[in-house]
């Protein structure tokens, strides 16, 4: 649907349940698509079939009529304030310094004006012929910004001003600094409103450019002031961004992110990048940043320079290549529903008492409004559901953002349409309709006096700022920005100095807005009592990308007397936006002083500050190891000695490979060094150690069992023939010991020794080898490219099928290479020698991707199953089983063991069941026609995450997989059912992801009419 909201659909595993009304929309003749550059992209379009919450045959709900449909507590009362045709497909809000309320309506989505489309993905990410102009120039979309006022104060908006029109998918708009913001993508633009007024005074001056196009309801959104004077946005999760300023050129990302730009010195950076599908920002009376992800939970609580949960395979690698894990979003408890999307942290004074400092977020997937407190966690927070403060019956109610207003009220906007999934090329969206609410405390509609933030005086606004009302505190903060007034700073400075908490803060981060920000300031707030001001002390200090001798001491200091746990965290931030000595400095006063190895976030935010640090500063780095009470710490131990190895490791190099011998000599035990061991091993997954240092060498000869699993192999992955042979007659003794004849066959696959080939052989075939052995020799051979091999597993193979380890391997072996596969299936065709029944419908298909002109015909043949299902098909089998599940009832308890053993190996629900696929317990479980159509066609949409690449390696293998992690220059494969592979750039030839869902087709036929009622009743058990 719009900007940002992303991911509301699923499609792999054994049970895939989508939660969204999926009746199909007719096809009428009005249906809209973009203009094709070529006919295969209108061909594919034209035939796409959508999934999700499509345009159904009901009709919209009245406006008036619609406030009967909601429910709400009874402390709260819900009022319509804005709909159709005042407003149309309202994509975001926000209030002006005068209270006026500004929407922006996204009347051109989903595709721009003026542009062809020249290649499309299964995604439906498109690529343009061109890149638009900027407004005004190019072609003029219908997307426009509307400004609405109550000018007589009764609480109701009378007057209306179409401030900007002709916008071509136009997703935010703020005010401020005597400007007027707009997100056009692939711009920000800068009108100019010199007068306040609202009006733009001309033409707009571009001031960012380059963000992605491709997904037009993930593109660039939410604008909001920090309260560090930054202009803050969001990056949803399938488009990209190449971005430059007048002083940034080319920062360049790819998927969600939080990223800011600072107006003044015109810098654009990256905040923080994954967080889900990030489509919103808030921020706290605090400062914190949140966004909801789209997911289960509510969101991250984002910190600077972290990288959060994301789809590798689909979105991109992180801009750092050695992140080695990332931050999860806020914990939860309450019900797992998808999703939330946008959200406040409500700090108001007009709803009741209990709704005071709790999150109210949105969920237009399922209608409704939720209300979350937030419980302290370390540095973070957990959240904890409460309950679900808005319901209603109309599916129709599409709540999409959310603001706090200046009367303290809740402002929501209703996109307001039956269809919700953006996962249909077709334009069938509900282009007359849109709403805005306002939720408020039912015992009274307060209305604020008609005010001019702008005509205030200095003392009017610091008397805001030590008002209750957030949003007045955050205006008057904008004002001092706007003004950039250093005569206002004797006034602010005392507040800072009286310790009062929110007003200390709020007075910091007015001198900041002021241009006072100096020396002496960084060191009151740096001393200060609160642990807010301290926490903004050092992330303002920070920003500046360099301080003086005095602000470093007292970082120092602080980063090793710090009780704070969230200003701990925001110094790991800073110390790695920091340079040299200080900020190696500054880490050691964390690691010596404190152990937060229990912390949600902080071990990580260290470990991503000292793997900035780990070549640039890489001696200060390992002078930092020299103390043994760093060695000591539980986060040292757990987070980051594995992987500041691993990261020397895979960046390769005489002075990285030197580091890691110092930190293995320097190690205090030589349990400790087991750790640095591991890192090592990590690091050298995949790859040979021909070129090895030999200080490195040197170091690692104790630990060669530890390293490699026996005393040959350090030798034997460094290619030393005379090891090699050694090596050979070990794997041949049956007497030696068993774990080093494992190892060696292992390392001989991976470093490629052709001279071991014949050895493997005959472990494949000789019926006294153990099945450990076996299996190991045959995912060693995968990595030769030699016909004998496909024979001599073949011709072994019947010895194998006693043993489900050996036989699944040679089965992937055989369907890795066209050559091996075709003499397999000969085997079952032929001679018959083998059974089908052996061959999963998952790995027949396999073969298919080997991209043999015979293979798909054999295949298809042998298994039938795997061949897709035509349209007819599906739709046959959807009729077929809706009416079984509603012809009779079915017996949960049963069914909840027939979904443990057909769906619980790759999906969750209710706490129990496999990771392959995505959990199913938020979903929609009662929408049979969501069920039905994903079951049995699976390859609808592939929920991100869950996407399979198709990998063709330079030494000839095909293999399939799903990307869980991206670092140095390699990827991490994992096979389904299978072991993690890990391949560095050189070794992929290609990699495509896959328009073809892991999950297959007819799952449900091999089940009998009561057990498909049966797994049904348990699914949908509420």
């Amino acid at each position: 649907m719009n900007t940002g909201i992303k991911v509301w659909f699923t499609g792999i595993g054994m049970m895939v349940i989508i939660a969204a009304c999926n009746q199909q929309h007719p096809k009428k003749e009005n249906t809209q698509l973009p203009v094709s550059d070529n006919e295969d992209v209108a061909r594919y379009m034209e035939s796409f079939k959508g999934v999700g919450a499509l345009t159904d045959s009901s009709q919209p709900t009245l406006p008036r009529e619609t406030l009967k449909h909601f429910k709400c507590p009874d402390d709260l009362a819900l009022d319509l304030v804005l709909s159709e045709p005042q407003v149309v497909q309202p994509v975001e809000l926000s209030f002006d310094h005068r209270g006026r309320l500004w929407v922006v309506q996204y009347h051109q989505y989903p595709f721009p004006q003026g542009l062809k489309v020249v290649s499309i993905d299964n995604y439906l990410r498109v690529k343009f012929d061109k890149v638009p102009a900027a407004p005004p120039a190019g072609a003029k979309g219908a997307d426009k910004i509307t400004v609405f006022e109550d000018t007589d104060g009764d609480g109701v908006y009378d007057k209306s001003t179409d401030a900007i029109q002709g916008l071509n998918i136009a997703t935010s708009v703020i005010t401020g600094r005597g400007k007027i913001w707009v997100l056009n993508p692939p711009y920000l633009l800068a009108y100019p409103d010199a007068d306040n007024d609202g009006m733009p005074d001309g033409n707009p001056e571009v001031h960012l450019q380059g963000f992605g196009l491709e997904d037009t309801h993930a593109v660039a959104n939410s604008l909001r002031w920090g309260p560090d004077g930054w202009l803050y946005g969001a990056q949803g999760s399938t488009t990209t961004a190449d971005i430059s300023s007048a002083v940034s050129k080319h920062v360049a990302f790819q998927g969600q992110a939080i990223w800011r730009y600072n107006i003044d010195t015109k810098v654009f950076e990256v905040f923080a990048e994954g967080g889900g599908n990030t489509f919103n920002v808030e921020f706290d009376s605090k400062g914190r940043l949140y966004s909801g992800d789209n997911g289960y939970d509510r969101g991250p609580n984002f910190k600077q320079g972290a990288y959060y949960q994301k789809s590798l395979g689909k979105h991109g690698p992180y801009t750092s290549a050695y992140t080695f894990g990332n931050l999860p979003s806020m914990k939860l408890t309450g019900e797992r529903k998808r999703f939330t999307h946008s959200l406040i942290r409500y700090e108001e004074t007009s709803l009741p008492d209990r709704y005071k400092g709790k999150m109210i977020a949105l969920n237009p997937l399922l209608n409704y409004v939720q209300l979350t407190r937030f419980e302290p966690s370390g540095s973070t927070f957990s959240n904890v559901d409460e309950q679900q403060i808005i319901k209603t019956d109309d599916h129709w109610f599409r709540p999409v953002n959310i603001k706090a207003g200046p009367d303290g009220n809740v402002y929501i906007a209703d996109w307001y349409d039956s269809r919700l999934s953006h996962v249909d090329p077709h334009d069938t969206w509900h282009k007359t309709s849109g709403r805005v609410y306002r939720l408020r405390n039912k015992a009274h509609t307060p209305v604020p006096p008609k005010f001019d933030l702008s005509k205030y005086s200095g003392g009017q606004l610091i008397q805001l700022l030590r008002g209750e009302n957030k949003w007045f505190r955050q205006q008057a903060q904008l004002q001092f920005a706007n003004r950039k007034d250093k005569s206002i700073l004797p006034a602010l400075l005392p507040l800072l100095q009286s310790g009062d908490g929110q007003v200390a803060l709020e007075a910091l981060w007015a001198i900041n807005g002021c241009g006072g920000w100096n020396d002496e300031i960084a060191i009151v707030a740096l001393g200060h009592k609160d642990p807010y001001v301290r926490n903004w002390a050092v992330r303002l200090s920070g920003d500046g990308g360099a301080v003086s001798p005095q602000v470093a001491k007292r970082l120092v200091r602080l980063a090793a007397s710090e009780q704070d746990p969230e200003v701990r965290s925001q110094i790991a931030c800073t110390a790695k936006r920091l340079k040299g000595d200080l900020a190696v400095s500054m880490i050691e006063g964390l690691l010596k002083s404190h152990d937060d190895a229990t912390d949600a976030d902080i071990p990580l935010l260290t470990w991503w500050a000292i793997g900035d640090k780990a070549e640039t500063d890489r001696d200060r780095v390992l002078a930092m190891f020299r103390q043994p009470q760093i060695w000591q710490r539980k986060t040292v131990q757990q987070t980051i000695l594995k992987r500041l190895v691993q990261r020397y490791t895979m960046a390769g190099g005489e002075a990285n490979f030197a580091a890691v011998a110092r930190l293995i000599k320097m190690a205090p035990s030589r349990q400790v060094a087991k750790l640095l061991i591991d890192g090592l091993r990590e690091g050298l997954r995949g790859r040979d150690l021909v070129g090895l240092s030999p200080a490195l060498t040197k170091a690692i000869q104790p630990y060669q069992n530890e390293l490699f699993g026996g005393p040959l192999a350090l030798g034997l992955r460094q290619s030393d023939p005379a090891v090699v042979d050694q090596a050979i007659k070990v794997v041949a003794d049956t007497k030696a010991d068993m774990q080093h004849r494992l190892a060696y066959i292992k390392i001989m696959g991976e470093t490629g020794q052709k001279k071991a080939v014949p050895i493997l052989l005959k472990v494949v075939g000789a019926g006294s080898s153990s099945g450990a052995l076996r299996q190991t020799a045959i995912q060693a051979l995968q990595y030769f490219d030699n016909p004998e091999i496909g024979s001599s597993v073949v011709a072994a193979y019947p010895q194998y099928r006693g043993d489900e380890g050996v036989r699944n391997a040679a089965i992937d072996l055989v369907s890795s290479r066209a050559v091996w596969a075709n003499t397999f299936l000969d085997a079952i065709e032929k001679t018959k020698v083998i059974n089908k029944a052996d061959v999963t419908e998952a790995a027949a298909r396999r073969f298919k991707l080997l991209k043999d002109p015979q293979m798909g015909e054999r295949v298809n043949r042998l298994w039938p199953n795997v061949k897709l299902a035509t349209s007819e098909e599906k739709n046959e089998r959807i009729a077929r089983y809706m009416k079984i599940i509603r012809s009779g009832s079915g017996n949960m308890e049963k069914g909840k063991v027939l979904f443990a053993n057909n769906c619980g190996a790759c999906h969750r629900l209710f706490d129990t069941g496999g990771t392959i696929g995505p959990e199913l317990t938020g979903y929609d479980r009662n929408n049979i026609n969501s069920m039905l159509l994903n079951i049995i066609d699976p390859n609808a949409d592939i929920r991100e995450g869950y996407v399979i690449h198709r990998v063709v390696t330079t030494d000839g293998r095909t293999l399939e997989g799903k990307i869980v992690s991206r670092n140095g220059d390699a990827i991490t494969l994992q096979p389904v059912g299978g072991k993690d592979i890990v391949l560095p750039a050189a070794r992929i030839k290609d990699m495509k992801a896959q328009q073809v869902s892991v999950m297959p087709e007819r799952i449900l036929d091999h089940l009998s009419d009561q057990e498909v009622r049966d797994i049904f009743s348990y699914i949908m058990k509420k």
